[in-house]
């Protein structure tokens, strides 16, 4: 998903109109670079930073996050959960699960062992 992508989907999930993406815009940048930060700390042990070539945070709506795919939803649910938290009770109680699935991947992340993938060790093992 570009950033784009990734925006109209926040839209889409608090029930507003593509339209009304100049309202957000000042803090969804923010709330899905917070997101892209944790999933890349997940993912590669690092933190995104401005002028890296590795992990740049996401500026342009054509940008494209460097994490897996599958893992992309997650960076609009992250930004679904930050609008709604700071609404009232109501809205906030509607936000928690966005957060859930949010953290749900991100927990998915650290159970395969992000980029390098799983490690086990085995011990007792004759060779």
């Amino acid at each position: 998903m570009t950033l784009a992508e990734i925006k109209n989907e926040i839209m889409f999930q608090t029930n507003n109109d593509v339209d009304d993406l100049g309202d957000f815009q000042p803090y969804l940048l923010d709330y899905i670079n917070e997101g892209y930060d944790r999933l890349v700390y997940a993912w590669a042990d690092q933190h995104i930073a401005a002028g890296s070539t590795d992990w740049p945070p996401l500026l342009s709506d054509i940008d494209i996050p460097k994490v897996p795919e599958w893992t992309h939803r997650a960076l609009a649910d992250w930004a679904t959960w930050l609008v709604y938290r700071n609404g009232n009770p109501q809205k906030q109680n509607r936000g928690y699960a966005f957060r859930s699935a949010f953290e749900e991947i991100l927990g998915k992340i650290l159970a395969e062992g992000g980029a390098n993938g799983a490690v086990s060790k085995f011990y007792n093992i004759p060779w």
